[in-house]
């Protein structure tokens, strides 16, 4: 993890809100669902974050049934609650229809001239209630790192809606956006949770967790005022130890530049995944399973409160 400054930043008024995938909450992995709610609590207790925040940390808790991280239908109502707070610095997090959400929830508050500091979207899917492409990024965005699935042969063990590269709204550039594609050699909807879990570090082990927690370095970058190119190369050196970790050969695209990380100790080589025509068909498949799997289950809220 980078060396985090004394610069003071008044992080007073900040706020993270971690959005969930699926129909309803309790649809996505416990141990995602779990890990959400640990981002918001690694968050809140750094250092940094602490003492530039009263001793408070990041508003977190925007809506009255949902204690951490919420579910991704709920999008409006928090774009309502943010409309009404000062919200800055502002980081937004979400994880497959929840990516998609984290883009709704920035164009609707793109209107109240509120600006997202950092979202990061993770193998995002679109939802039912979208007000726009959630694959094209608003302008009020300033930071985006977006990570999505590249099928692999694997990916028919357990077939699963994934994600695509962002871009621009306005010009379709990739101006402060970095799309990361990951080739994981596992069934869909493994590769689908991971594109968000080993992100945030995968497996706990006794002395942390298994890989980079790209995600927090990320959050807490941006808190500590980073530019887009240092979260960036922060985020380079992240992607690189969970490719030689992981034994893929991870894509890296941002403005000029289009680089390949592949692991290592092994010669490079071609992409695992699948040609783009064939990926982009199931792409396109599985957006009809996606349609009713979030149009034929209530959408309910858990009983803990999640």
């Amino acid at each position: 993890m980078p060396e985090i400054p004394n610069t003071p930043r008044d992080l007073s008024a900040g706020v993270i809100a971690v959005l969930s995938g699926g129909p309803f909450d309790q649809t996505n992995p416990v141990e995602v669902r779990d890990r959400m709610d640990q981002l918001i609590r690694d968050v809140n207790s750094d250092p940094y974050v602490l003492a530039n925040s009263g001793g408070k940390g990041l508003i977190f808790k925007l809506l009255p049934d949902w204690p951490y991280h919420i579910h991704q239908s709920e999008w409006p109502q928090i774009c309502d609650k943010l409309k009404l707070l000062t919200a800055s610095p502002l980081i937004l997090v979400g994880h497959s229809n929840g990516g998609a959400a984290v883009i709704d929830l920035a164009r609707c508050l793109q209107g109240a001239g509120k600006v997202v500091d950092l979202a990061l979207t993770c193998d995002s899917v679109f939802t039912l209630n979208d007000n726009g492409d959630p694959y094209k990024v608003p302008s009020n965005i300033k930071v985006n790192l977006n990570s999505h699935v590249i099928p692999t042969a694997e990916w028919w063990l357990l077939p699963f809606p994934f994600g695509q590269p962002n871009q621009r709204e306005t010009d379709q550039s990739l101006d402060g956006i970095l799309n990361i594609g990951l080739p994981f050699a596992e069934g869909g909807a493994i590769a689908h949770r991971d594109a968000f879990y080993d992100l945030a570090g995968g497996d706990g082990t006794s002395g942390g967790y298994k890989y980079p927690e790209l995600l927090l370095d990320a959050t807490l970058a941006a808190l500590r005022g980073d530019t887009a190119e240092q979260i960036f190369a922060l985020a380079r050196t992240s992607l690189q130890t969970l490719a030689n970790e992981v034994r893929i050969a991870i894509d890296f695209e941002t403005t000029n530049l289009k680089i390949t990380l592949q692991p290592a100790g092994l010669a490079p080589a071609a992409s695992s995944g699948l040609p783009a025509e064939v990926a982009e068909g199931l792409r396109q498949s599985m957006l009809e399973v996606e349609r009713r799997r979030l149009g034929g289950l209530p959408k309910t809220k858990a009983a803990s409160g999640h």
